[in-house]
């Protein structure tokens, strides 16, 4: 599987990030994730993008 990141409109498979370090975060923590198999769906996405914001990332 490969990730659909879009850097320049700040997109993980289709979603939206507001901030650039919360785009960058989740895109880490997404990607060292996916080297341990897992297969993330946009409702993952937009759910760690919530945390993040929530923790201020």
């Amino acid at each position: 599987m490969t990730l659909d990141i879009n850097r320049d409109n700040l997109t993980i498979m289709g979603v939206p990030f507001k901030s650039p370090s919360t785009f960058q975060s989740v895109w880490y923590v997404v990607s060292s994730s996916m080297i341990e198999g897992w297969q993330p769906t946009p409702e993952d996405i937009l759910e760690l993008r919530s945390f993040a914001e929530d923790i201020g990332v």
